[in-house]
């Protein structure tokens, strides 16, 4: 194993990366400046907090939420990781004794807001400090084009230059080309790395469903809601449609919390942690909420009203789903919302030179304007939102598997679009290269991935043309949703458990290109049918794949009623640890940890536990403790 898949494994239990998360670590750890651009939920905090416990002396994470910085200590602390934070929430004993530690070398990770630089007593204990790498977590916050600017954030650079820092790196969900350039130019990078990767997330349905009537949005919205299997997120753009949206889910016997910058920061704070801790709540919300809230069972994100620029509707989106699981992201959509963004325009920048506030107000009209064309896209959205970003996406006939445009499902349950609608076609500016130009070198599958192969090829001829690539992968992982489709009792379902969705999708098209199968909703070929019982060989343009490259899909457990017992057990478990310790659950134990343990049901020995993802030697010790007597009585 290399020293970063073992640095990995070892500190948090993972046997493979995300995508962009290696050549950002090698990056950093190769003392070249690094901008990482990559979507909510893809895995940013790894990509400095792994390099942080590689390289000597201590990690400065400048991050801009006193919330963010609580939890991301809290889930290094669980895993046996020395990490602090110093913010406004302590006193000045507890700030110069964090300060003091770090100087000591007592810490890998130190946590402070871009406003600490400005006391000179905190500069002071700061130079003091052997700091090998100066990470900026939130980065969109420097640029001036960015809805989130703080001005602190623009000071940063001159911060770098007088700490003297070896290694810089920048961090944001969502920047642009212009939002990018600030940000190399704030931190005064030369020759950085600029990485843009991972925007592609199929596990978010992304729909536009357009209204007519404000009772169509109410209804739309409100069906989401009661069939949201998780925690749900409903955006609108303003505090009065907050509290009317609020109302309205309350006359309709829905409880939902309430967030947005009219309301004190005690209650906020509160209705922040409330979310984070309850299973399954309902937050209606204006963009002020989002921020660092790492909460990964959220199934359900709805704009009530259109955002102000892809930028923040991506961001806001993305909050769901951040598990790997299937979500939904409905925007219901009337052009006649854009108004409230036109009125916000028309007051942004008032304190600035006339011939700055003109440039702001056209950069924000030219968002909305963008915005407004994605709500209007005909084509793959998620081809839409990779363009947008400078991303490229590849598809084949049958898209993209995760939008209305490409399935012609609205994310609305008992919803379809109208048939034309469902019938559009992915045109050849979304599809890169053409659907049979390999994607890499042909090789032939080792023993094992003919293995894989053969599973495949038989889960389509059971489909017998009925269902789309995405669907069968899901068939292969045993996920929950295709329990009410017929294949649910074959042989096929929950075959390939331990592989992820997109290995598994992109494997199924690779099928497709090699002449195994044909058509939108594959059937096998006659070659297929050879493959498939092993009479022939064939040769796949794919990197190496095997089982066990991603971890059970959430739902597998369901399966089994009694493992599906085990689970819930082990979930009440976690969260009397989590209200003991004043943590929200996840911090304890992500669901998928829960699954593994309730179908491989370890005992006793160390060894067995390590064997599960997520779990690693930093953090075994403290699962075994809060799960152990579960899984112990069990057993009896």
């Amino acid at each position: 194993m290399d020293p970063l898949a073992q640095a990995l494994s070892h500190h948090f239990g993972y046997s493979a990366f995300r995508a962009g998360q290696r050549p950002v670590i090698e990056g950093i750890l190769a003392g070249r400046p690094v901008v990482a651009v990559m979507p909510t939920g893809q895995g940013k905090s790894l990509c400095y907090q792994l390099p942080a416990l590689m390289l000597d002396g201590v990690t400065l994470v400048i991050s801009p939420l006193i919330a963010l910085m609580k939890d991301q200590v809290d889930a290094l602390r669980a895993r046996g990781i020395p990490a602090a934070y110093v913010n406004s929430s302590m006193d000045h004993g507890q700030q110069r004794q964090v300060l003091e530690d770090a100087a000591a070398g007592h810490l890998k990770l130190l946590y402070l807001s871009p406003e600490r630089f400005r006391f000179a007593g905190a500069m002071a204990a700061i130079r003091r400090i052997p700091v090998s790498l100066f990470a900026v977590d939130e980065a969109h916050c420097m640029s001036h084009w960015g809805r989130d600017f703080r001005p602190d954030y623009a000071n940063l650079g001159a911060v770098v230059t007088e700490l003297g820092v070896p290694r810089v790196a920048a961090f944001t969900a969502t920047a642009t080309a212009h939002a990018r350039g600030d940000i190399v130019d704030t931190l005064r990078m030369r020759d950085p790395l600029v990485m843009v990767a991972g925007f592609m997330r199929d596990n978010l349905h992304l729909t536009v469903l357009p209204v007519r009537r404000m009772k169509e949005k109410k209804d739309h919205m409100v069906r989401l809601l009661r069939e949201r299997g998780g925690a749900a997120v409903v955006y609108c753009a303003t505090r009065k449609h907050c509290d009317e949206v609020a109302s309205h889910l309350r006359a309709s016997r829905l409880e939902p919390m309430v967030y947005h910058g009219g309301l004190d920061d005690e209650t906020r704070a509160t209705t922040q942690d409330r979310f984070l801790r309850e299973e399954a709540p309902i937050m209606v919300a204006t963009n002020a909420f989002g921020m660092g809230v790492d909460k990964p069972n959220v199934r359900v994100v709805v704009h009530y009203d259109i955002p102000g620029s892809v930028d923040a509707y991506y961001q806001e989106a993305g909050r769901a789903g951040r598990d790997g699981e299937p979500a939904r992201c409905v925007l219901l959509f009337t052009y006649a919302d854009t108004r409230i963004h036109e009125f916000f325009i028309s007051n942004v920048g008032q304190d600035l030179p006339a011939p700055e506030r003109a440039a702001l107000m056209a950069a924000e009209e030219t968002k909305l304007k963008a915005m407004v064309r994605y709500a209007y896209e005909e084509r793959c959205r998620h081809g839409a939102i990779l363009r947008y970003f400078g991303e490229s996406l590849s598809l084949d006939e049958d898209g993209c598997g995760a939008c209305d445009n490409c399935t012609g499902e609205t994310g609305v349950p008992g919803l379809r679009l109208s048939a034309d609608a469902g019938a559009r076609k992915t045109t050849a500016s979304d599809k890169g290269p053409a659907s049979d130009e390999p994607r890499g070198p042909l090789r032939t599958p080792s023993e094992d991935e003919a293995v894989i192969v053969q599973k495949v090829l038989s889960a389509v001829a059971r489909s017998q043309g009925r269902l789309a690539p995405t669907s069968l992968a899901q068939l292969l992982r045993g996920h929950a949703t295709m329990l009410q489709d017929p294949l649910a009792t074959s042989k096929s379902f929950g075959l390939l458990a331990s592989m992820g969705q997109t290995q598994l999708t992109t494997l199924i098209r690779a099928l497709g290109r090699a002449g195994c199968t044909t058509g939108r909703r594959p059937e096998l070929t006659p070659l297929g049918t050879e493959v498939m019982w092993r009479r022939k060989d064939v040769m796949l343009d794919l990197p190496p794949f095997s089982e066990g490259a991603a971890p059970a899909p959430a739902g597998a457990s369901l399966v089994d009623p009694d493992a599906k017992a085990l689970f819930d057990r082990l979930r009440e478990a976690r969260q009397a640890a989590a209200s003991e310790r004043g943590v929200p659950a996840y911090v304890i134990a992500s669901n998928k940890v829960l699954e593994a343990l309730s179908v491989e049901r370890p005992q006793g020995d160390r060894h067995a536990w390590l064997t599960i993802k997520g779990v690693g030697p930093n953090n075994v010790d403290g699962l075994r403790e809060v799960f152990l007597p579960v899984l112990e009585a069990s057993a009896e």
